[in-house]
């Protein structure tokens, strides 16, 4: 490159050398010829491999020397044979040409900055307007498109005050020709009256500037026609976070970030290569446009990709090829600079820093949480030590379920310190049972698994732990109507449906009550994730090669045979629900059989409708409408009664649960008699062979041994409950089981027992079997730091419990008093209060009424809503209770007195209103 910019300024000096007496304007065709020359040798030398940010300085440079010849000819003819006087004026680049960097049709942005000698009556002196013509006007010929200012010292920093881009273009200014005394008492003036003490305020509005661009490009590095200039890993990303950096650190280059320790070798690596690869992909858009543009469009990619040396006769794989590589750059440029843009903008001023040096008690805060290993303050999570993974690689999962859980994103240091152990997700990591527990634990958070993902995507994690999606990070899809890259498709939909489950509006409104049904919802988010994975793969359907994917990442992750049936069963069928929607005549029943039959089961059908609608509102968002939601809401209608109600699909579920008892024999203990075993399955309902695996249902059948050995033991402990506790690290709570005799009351007190020990339920799941066995399993944290509870309130649990069991007088009020105070840390929703609503469903059941509740989670909530419906004479049958975010979502199935459902609707009125009162106005 110095080579050429030797020759080019030689060159200058010999063809753009006026001839005596001569203007520039009856040479103009020297100066055309020239340019046109040198152009043509910078296209030449990009197309023949040139760097893009070489290529780019040296057509910023040709200008520099272009500039330089028509100040000197201006200068020259102002002056005449005169002595060379040189006036206090100075030419300075401003934006882009400031930096040094010119694509083939980009701006020239310039400004005159002189000592402010005017002459009478405002306007420019003489010597001043001739030196403006004398550079203006031959660019204008030459046709060069130009951004000019002319402006004095307190000029320039008045505009450099006024907005933040201003003050951008000013920080990239840089002397081209002049009084460079000017200049450099510009540059002083600058960096005293407008950066210094205003560096806050200048970074707060670039990331507010920042963030508005990025939604207004579609918030994604991976959009199919991505903006390479203002979009999201574009070029502005890079030349933010170096502007951000002069302003805050007063460095100039990424070299010096790095220097300071602020920015690692890697990172300083990934960024110049991927800028220098978009400055050379926005060279070559200029040239195939014949004009400035930035949008990297369809039709264009191909030839782009050609000219920049992707080969491929294929024109879709040459596509696919180059758009991977743009992508993956634009990928590393989001990611990158957006950690540390909130790093920068988080780190406290000297002022803070003194402040948290003071002690804890005396600054009026509270104790930071410390759980496995990780703090919990202010939002964020930090590592105790550097070497919290080395100590426990595990722990790479649990952060983002720890994270998820108390609704925490990871600090910028935890993110690069989880980037640089990635080391450790090895083959035996992927087949780790108690990371595959904590994954699918995050899996199954409705509402917060889409950011959680994203978050282990966008480190590293995600893609090295299911490979299978790893490959499809930057993978373009060909169909005209995706809007995205496959593994950006994937995450949108992940968050389309958790945006279901928050629905407040349409569309997503009517789908909500379908998610709040499903059992293991963990099941929809993994065939979600799953869906597309085949698309890189060969000829066959993608749907079938990301279904025989589903089944080798299910094996991995220790899923059960009819478990890793059913992900298959929804991953090879996830096209199958819009096609019968909108290809099939809906009001024949041949078609509406057909598809009961292809889908099998209702929970199979919730899960499809679901996967079908947020599939499509994830490949564009103007692929669905009111027609197509119509057909699908109609089809899932239409599919219900028969796979509720036909003899077929009972006789599926019948089949489904002796499929379930000939995997328990072989794994019963040997003290387990068949008995004891067709007791179980024979008096249960059909929805605990749905949620239960053959392991888990071997666990319930010990714990119902024990129970029963009690009832004939010597001592007098019928009425005392098993308790099976075991602390689950890799899913970031205690599960509990409770079995004993069914009786009034018996989930309120147990929910009480809960409460009064200080733990948090998060989960719960009831059955009773047929012989009046209740079976009860609770999932549950420590109300106070929410991490594991501790023994001993595991022993007053159990204490506690069995006294009320055997109708001793315990004062549960008052023990749960004493936690009241405690706040659950699964915040609520956006911090704000969640309003209580109790609805009364009976429709949905032909045996019970189910009593839907949502309010704010707090201790003892459970009790406090238990002791109600028992004070109103109802039976609870069963209860699905769920804690998301701060929300308790609790659906119970109840039936009066006599065994009936419950349709006195005054008396549904009286409780909705004792609830509301209750729980919107605290504890009665």
């Amino acid at each position: 490159m110095e080579d050429w910019l030797e020759q080019i300024e030689a060159e200058a000096a010999v063809r753009l050398r006026l001839p005596a007496g001569h203007t520039v304007a009856q040479e103009l065709g020297r100066f055309r010829t020239f340019l046109r020359r040198q152009s043509q040798r910078l296209r030449m030398w990009h197309r023949r491999g040139g760097g893009g940010r070489e290529v780019c300085q040296a057509r910023a440079h040709l200008f520099d020397v272009l500039l330089r010849q028509l100040w000197e000819a201006a200068l020259q003819k102002r002056l005449g044979d005169g002595p060379p006087v040189a006036p206090e004026i100075t030419l300075i680049a401003l934006g882009g040409y400031g930096r040094g960097e010119l694509n083939p049709f980009s701006d020239l942005d310039i400004m005159l900055l002189h000592n402010g000698a005017v002459a009478k009556g405002g306007t420019p002196s003489e010597q001043l307007q001739e030196l403006l013509d004398g550079v203006l006007y031959p660019l204008w010929d030459l046709g060069l498109k130009v951004a000019h200012a002319v402006r004095t010292l307190e000029e320039a920093i008045e505009a450099a005050n006024s907005d933040m881009q201003s003050k951008t273009s000013l920080l990239e200014s840089r002397w081209i020709i002049g009084d460079l005394a000017l200049f450099d008492r510009f540059q002083r003036a600058l960096q005293r009256k407008a950066i210094r003490g205003k560096e806050r305020a200048y970074i707060a509005a670039r990331l507010e500037d920042q963030a508005a661009r990025r939604a207004r490009y579609g918030n994604s590095p991976c959009m199919q026609e991505p903006n390479l200039k203002s979009g999201c890993g574009g070029l502005r990303d890079y030349q933010n976070l170096l502007w951000m950096a002069r302003v805050k650190f007063g460095v100039r280059s990424l070299g010096e970030l790095e220097a300071t320790g602020r920015l690692t070798a890697g990172e300083r690596k990934a960024l110049e290569q991927a800028y220098d690869f978009l400055l050379r992909v926005r060279t070559e858009l200029h040239y195939q446009l014949g004009r400035a543009g930035d949008v990297l469009t369809k039709n264009l990619q191909p030839a782009v990709a050609l000219a920049l040396g992707y080969g491929d006769r294929s024109p879709s794989r040459r596509i696919e090829r180059f758009m991977r590589d743009l992508y993956s750059h634009t990928r590393n440029i989001h990611l990158i600079t957006r950690t540390l843009e909130e790093q920068w903008a988080l780190a406290p001023s000297p002022a803070a820093r003194l402040r948290r040096l003071r002690p804890r008690w005396l600054r009026g805060e509270s104790q930071e949480t410390v759980v496995d290993g990780f703090v919990f303050e202010d939002g964020q999570v930090r590592a105790t030590s550097e070497w919290v993974f080395q100590q426990q690689p595990r722990r790479l999962m649990r952060v983002f379920l720890h994270a998820q859980q108390r609704g925490c994103r990871l600090h910028p240091d935890l993110i690069r310190l989880v980037r640089q152990h990635l080391r450790y997700v090895n083959r035996p990591f992927l087949h780790d049972p108690h990371v595959s527990e904590t994954f699918l634990t995050i899996l199954d958070q409705r509402g917060t698994v889409g950011a959680t993902l994203r978050a282990m995507h966008e480190v590293g994690l995600l893609g090295k732990y299911i490979p299978e999606f790893g490959r499809l990070t930057c993978m373009v899809q060909h169909e005209f109507y995706h809007q995205y890259t496959a593994d950006e498709h994937t995450l949108v939909c992940i968050e389309e449906l958790d945006r279901v489950w928050h629905a407040s509006a349409a569309p997503h409104r009517a789908y909500a009550p379908l998610l709040q049904q499903l059992e293991r919802p963990w099941l929809l988010y993994l065939a979600l994730l799953l869906h597309d994975t085949g698309r890189h793969g060969g000829e066959e359907s993608h749907a079938v090669q990301s279904a025989l994917l589903a089944g080798r990442v299910a094996r991995r992750l220790g899923l059960d045979r009819p478990t890793t049936q059913a992900l298959q069963r929804l991953v090879e069928q996830h096209l199958l629900m819009a096609t019968v929607s909108q290809r099939r005549d809906l009001d024949d029943p041949a078609v509406i059989r057909r598809f009961a039959t292809q889908v099998g089961d209702l929970p199979t059908l919730q899960r499809l409708t679901l996967l079908t609608f947020v599939d499509a509102r994830a490949t564009s968002g103007d692929l669905w409408n009111g027609f197509k939601d119509a057909l699908l809401r109609t089809l899932y209608e239409k599919t219900v009664p028969l796979l509720t109600g036909d003899t077929q699909f009972r006789l599926a579920a019948q089949k489904q649960r002796e499929v379930l008892l000939d995997q328990v024999r072989p794994l019963r203990p040997a003290f387990l008699h068949e008995d004891e075993i067709a007791a179980h399955f024979q008096g249960l309902p059909a929805r605990y062979f749905e949620i239960r695996t053959a392991p888990e249902i071997v666990e319930d059948l010990e714990l119902v041994h024990r129970f029963l050995r009690l009832q004939i033991g010597p001592e007098e402990r019928a009425l005392e409950p098993v308790v099976g506790w075991r602390n689950d690290v890799d899913r970031g709570c205690a599960v509990v089981k409770v079995c004993t005799w069914d009786r009034e009351r018996l989930f309120s007190l147990i929910t009480g027992a809960f409460s009064a020990a200080g733990l948090n339920i998060l989960a719960a799941r009831i059955f009773t079997r047929a012989d009046d066995i209740a079976l009860d399993t609770f999932h549950v944290t420590d109300a106070r730091t929410g991490g594991l509870p501790d023994r001993e309130q595991c022993r007053q649990f159990q204490e506690i419990l069995s006294r009320l069991l055997r109708g001793e007088e315990v004062e549960l009020r008052t023990l749960i008093a004493r936690h009241r105070r405690l706040r659950p840390l699964y915040q609520g929703y956006e911090g704000e209060p969640i309003p209580t609503q109790v609805r009364f469903d009976n429709e949905t059941s032909d045996a019970y009424t189910l009593v839907e509740i949502e309010t704010e989670d707090r201790v003892g909530l459970l009790y406090d809503i238990t002791h109600l419906l028992a004070e109103a004479e109802l039976n609870i049958a069963s209860a699905v209770i769920c804690t998301e975010r701060g929300a308790a979502i609790d659906t119970f199935s109840v039936t009066d007195r006599h065994g009936q459902k419950w349709a006195d609707t005054a008396a549904q009125q009286r409780l909705a209103r004792r609830l509301r009162k209750l729980l919107d106005g605290g504890a009665g």
